[in-house]
């Protein structure tokens, strides 16, 4: 049986912020279109939500750092699982009051 060549192109997330809307795509490549995201370990911080499709949207409310384990999966069920550290922080303008 051929190996898949199923792959995250994303490495990492970036920092997201406190009361800024989020909008971030997890890409992947190889396997055979299309693809489905899922969270099977942990939790994004509240008010975040992945969608099947690999896209994080949502207004964090509050500072966060955790880790997530998302598993994506093609259309011939080959799946392959990746950590995400996810880090929501001040946003900027509150960072220079400081």
């Amino acid at each position: 049986m051929p190996q898949s060549t199923l792959t995250f192109v994303t490495e990492s997330l970036p920092d997201f912020h406190r009361g800024v809307a989020a909008n971030f795509q997890i890409e992947a490549s190889g396997g055979t279109p299309p693809y489905k995201f899922e969270i099977t370990q942990g939790t994004l911080p509240k008010a975040l939500t992945l969608s099947l499709k690999g896209k994080i949207s949502g207004v964090p409310r509050r500072v966060a750092d955790t880790t997530v384990f998302v598993k994506l999966t093609d259309k011939v069920h080959a799946t392959l699982t990746q950590a995400f550290a996810v880090r929501v922080s001040a946003p900027l303008s509150q960072k220079l009051k400081t």
